[in-house]
């Protein structure tokens, strides 16, 4: 005996312009597709394209944030006026995003 789940399901409505309602119809049609099919497929991908670019940036200035964090904690005689600076233009880029 199977056991059937029922997954939880949302309405989206939209009003396009007849133009681009036409345009997804005939694609959706080319991939032997329903429109609705077609439609939420290429939202789902383009969802999931922006969360991992958004992502990926934010693990990226992270990483970023860590490194200088343990370059500007490691124990050296002094500083250079290279680090310095750099630690400085790290700084003014973090506070203006």
């Amino acid at each position: 005996m199977t056991q059937s789940y029922e997954v939880p399901m949302s309405r989206i409505d939209a009003r396009i312009p007849l133009a681009v309602r036409e345009t997804i119809d005939r694609a959706a049609a080319m991939q032997g597709r329903t429109r609705t099919d077609f439609l939420i497929e290429a939202a789902l991908e383009k969802a999931e394209r922006v969360i991992a670019e958004q992502t990926v940036i934010r693990l990226a200035m992270r990483d970023q944030e860590l490194l200088a964090a343990a370059l500007l904690e490691e124990k050296v005689s002094g500083s250079t006026p290279f680090l310095k600076d750099l630690a400085a233009e790290y700084a003014a880029r973090v506070e203006s995003t």
